[in-house]
């Protein structure tokens, strides 16, 4: 008899959801992380993350948006944690021809409104008036406009993570830390996995999340996904620090073809005090690395480099001095799609993974979704649309 009903590999922002809603389930869990989550080497870390509802990548991830955003209620009713401030989410898209996450700008803000009609979204297209009227710390252009999703925000990441495992190990899930899965293989009505200290562990079903790590144990996605490092920077408040305050919203931004920009930038209201400066990056998909051997200094060239390309010409009131600064990974498939799939080989191998640079925010109702699949279960929310035949379709095989 396998010693677990399921082994989830990988404990960041989906393995820690999944791992807590197999635990609430009941199920006989494991998971295994090869560091201590929160930790600081993948993509679930660096204070905060922006949540939506009214999703511009595609109406399709509206419905996990709204899902998340009811179980972190729950997890904050039931446990009593900060974990999700609901500040509203400002999109801008550019007037040049940008893309954000693999959708070209002017679809992106397409989305977003057609997702907020469908899914009854809280939120308004604001004309360039407004804009300005409104958000006075933007260097906005004549004829820029906005979404405002008053549904969105920002979750407090390390906090989300540690308050899901806490729970899921009270409910009697078991947590292994520090201990890398290096094989698995199916051996009778068991799938055993081997870890790299020699030690072996076996259940009925696995879920593999392990972000940029996931080639090493998914044949289907090598080839299939990229890993791109990002830049996550903590910049002054020189002038106006309301306009950044708690009140203020999340933000993201489509600046391509302004002055020197070439990407979309994003940023979030002042945490604790302006003293603590405003956390903003600028978005890169290119130049593909390894998440084992990933730069992990910021050097003074590339803070002065983002703040003159990126902040000094659209954020005025944020300063040259970067107060602190963090490196994540980003693991990308084309178009910025999820891949949420069953392994060809072995119908009980489950993979969740590619989050594109999206995914946190839709990270509980995914781990819910895996917990339904792996005991046989239609998933609460659709799942069709990111298989990984989806993902050949669009020309990616």
């Amino acid at each position: 008899m396998p010693q677990f009903d399921v082994i989830v590999i990988g404990c960041g922002a989906v393995g820690s959801a999944a791992l807590l809603h197999l635990a609430k389930r009941g199920q006989r869990v494991l998971g295994i992380d090869r560091f201590e989550p929160p930790h600081r080497f993948g993509s679930t870390h660096g204070e905060t993350r922006i949540t939506r509802a009214a999703i511009g990548e595609g109406v399709d991830y509206t419905p996990l948006a709204q899902r998340s955003h009811a179980i972190w209620r729950e997890l904050e009713r039931d446990t009593g944690a900060r974990l999700f401030e609901q500040c509203g989410c400002l999109f801008i898209p550019s007037q040049h021809g940008g893309e954000v996450h693999g959708v070209t700008s002017a679809q992106f803000l397409a989305n977003i409104e057609t997702a907020a009609r469908l899914h009854g979204v809280d939120g308004e297209t604001l004309s360039p008036e407004r804009l300005r009227a409104d958000y006075p710390g933007f260097a906005t252009a004549p004829g820029d406009r906005a979404f405002l999703d008053r549904e969105g925000g920002y979750l407090l990441v390390e906090d989300c993570v540690r308050t899901e495992l806490a729970v899921a190990v009270r409910l009697g899930a078991r947590l292994l830390t520090g201990r890398r899965v290096t094989s698995f293989r199916r051996a009778g009505g068991a799938l055993t996995v081997t870890m790299d200290d020699g030690t072996t562990a076996s259940a009925t079903t696995l879920i593999v999340t392990t972000g940029p790590w996931i080639t090493e144990l998914v044949a289907p996605l090598r080839r299939r996904v990229t890993i791109t490092r990002q830049v996550l920077y903590w910049f002054e408040i020189l002038s106006n620090p309301q306009r950044f305050g708690p009140d203020a919203p999340v933000f993201i931004w489509d600046v391509t073809g302004r002055d020197r920009a070439a990407s979309d930038i994003y940023g979030f209201p002042w945490l604790g005090s302006p003293g603590n400066g405003v956390k903003i990056a600028n978005e890169v998909l290119t130049g593909e690395t390894d998440p084992d051997h990933v730069a992990r200094e910021v050097t003074a060239a590339e803070i002065e480099a983002t703040y003159e390309t990126y902040v000094r010409p659209f954020v005025p009131d944020l300063g040259p001095r970067c107060l602190r600064s963090a490196v994540c990974l980003y693991t990308n498939a084309p178009g910025g799609r999820f891949v949420i799939d069953r392994d060809p080989g072995d119908a009980n191998v489950i993979y969740a993974s590619a989050c594109s640079g999206h995914g946190f925010k839709h990270s509980p109702a995914v781990g819910e979704a895996l917990a339904a699949m792996a005991q046989g279960e239609r998933p609460r929310v659709d799942l069709s649309g990111f298989t990984l035949d989806r993902l050949a379709a669009a020309g990616t095989s």
